[in-house]
């Protein structure tokens, strides 16, 4: 376990929110709940580094975890990021590896922590947990080949409105997330300077609301939209023109 871990107040049940976990019934997960230990990990705090010894599955309970790499020269990229109900880790039993890959806190997360002998023993033996994980890693293969397409042909604007909307869960209904320009373009894989470039361009098309420290999403649909390259995410301009979605590089 990292140092920056601690243990959190005892939490019943604190699998519930497991989508490998949706086909059981509440007191099947609070069951697990129960005997899968539970660690709470401050913002910035690592979870898993590369090198740990120690397989381990995580369950994120809140809070979003980042997922990244780092290059030779020190840059890093960010491959995947983990919020409430998402499994992530290094366990060859369930088919999870994180070859080279960081795991950080991007805010005050609460993590389930399961090793080999309890992913097999509390997982693994029920036939609907281990669909629903196979159903997970081809999820997870289809996010890496987008991410991959993003990177190599999508606007920052485009790359900022999916990782909004992936923080989001891309649900229809307006969300708040706090989160910094600065967060947003670690998770994003963009510098800083484009990242606030492409908010206010998203903000200027009516998707998104800036705060200190938090931003607004207004319309997913219109973030989808833009995010796929449709001409529907236009919005009327001051004088009642149409202007096309921004392109930002």
């Amino acid at each position: 376990m990292s140092t920056s871990m601690r243990p959190p107040a005892p939490v019943t049940g604190c699998l519930t929110e497991a989508e490998v976990l949706r086909d059981l019934a509440i007191w099947e997960k609070e069951e697990i709940g129960r005997q899968a230990p539970s660690v709470r990990v401050p913002a910035g705090g690592i979870v898993r580094a590369p090198g740990d010894p120690e397989e381990a599955l995580f369950i994120v309970k809140q809070g979003r975890v980042r997922l990244f790499r780092v290059s030779e020269e020190g840059r890093t990229a960010t491959v995947g990021t983990a919020g409430p109900g998402t499994v992530f880790g290094a366990m060859r039993a369930a088919g999870l590896r994180m070859d080279g890959t960081w795991a950080e806190a991007v805010d005050e997360a609460e993590l389930c922590r399961m090793g080999e002998a309890e992913v097999r023993r509390l997982l693994l033996s029920d036939a609907r947990v281990s669909a629903r994980i196979i159903a997970l890693l081809g999820d997870r293969l289809a996010e890496c080949e987008q991410r991959l397409a993003g990177a190599s042909f999508a606007s920052a604007a485009q790359r900022v409105a999916a990782t909004l909307l992936g923080l989001t869960g891309g649900g229809p209904s307006p969300e708040r997330i706090r989160l910094t320009h600065e967060q947003l373009a670690r998770l994003t894989g963009i510098t800083r300077e484009h990242t606030t470039r492409a908010l206010g361009e998203l903000a200027d098309l009516g998707l998104v609301r800036l705060g200190r420290g938090r931003i607004a999403v207004l319309d997913p649909e219109g973030l989808r939209r833009l995010r796929s390259g449709e001409e529907d995410c236009q919005r009327p301009d001051r004088r009642g023109g149409r202007r096309r979605a921004p392109v930002l590089r």
